[in-house]
């Protein structure tokens, strides 16, 4: 069931940065203990990013026994994080900037089974001022019963722009300090 969602009329699409480096390349995890993408969290999702074309973003999710809701099948509320994960690497990708959720839809169409392997394909579509919009769908791509040409979710989100200070406010409560030189997030 899709929402009422709207994309406003003063949507300006932002233009690749000048060392974007195309389709094909490996999206660096923002910081090392992200439940998204670190690789130093070891609860986490573990999921890795590459750059698709234009303003998308790839990303793919085993789907771990770990991350079971009901009986055989994938917490929505699984889903629904690596659904902000690859939405916000792909305002981080096109915008080279912190971004933090504003607000988040996501359409459940299909039952996503345990063992299975999600594609992710999310994009910016456009901004306007700090406010950027993003669309996403996830495709069974292996193992059971894999389809890439199914739509199985669907999400769009609505990201802000914020400042390094931003995550100063919560520096004490951080678990570690981020150490990649990728880390958008560094204070």
């Amino acid at each position: 069931m899709r929402s009422t969602w709207t994309l406003p009329d003063d949507l300006v699409v932002p233009d690749l940065p000048e060392d974007h480096p195309g389709p094909g390349a490996p999206v660096p995890q923002h910081w090392n203990k992200c439940f998204g993408c670190g690789d130093d969290q070891p609860s986490g999702l573990a999921m890795e990013f590459t750059i698709g074309e234009g303003l998308e973003v790839l990303g793919r999710l085993d789907v771990a026994t770990r991350y079971q809701g009901g009986p055989g099948f994938i917490h929505g509320g699984i889903l629904m994080t690596a659904f902000d994960e690859v939405q916000g690497m792909a305002c981080n990708a096109a915008l080279r900037t912190a971004v933090v959720t504003g607000h988040f839809e996501t359409d459940f169409a299909r039952p996503i089974p345990l063992g299975s392997v999600l594609e992710f394909r999310a994009r910016v579509d456009g901004l306007v001022r700090r406010k950027v919009y993003t669309s996403a769908e996830a495709r069974i791509v292996a193992g059971p019963p894999a389809d890439p040409d199914v739509v199985v979710a669907s999400s769009v989100g609505l990201f802000v722009v914020v400042g390094h200070e931003h995550f100063a406010k919560g520096r004490d409560y951080a678990d570690g300090i981020p150490q990649s030189e990728h880390d958008i997030s560094a204070v």
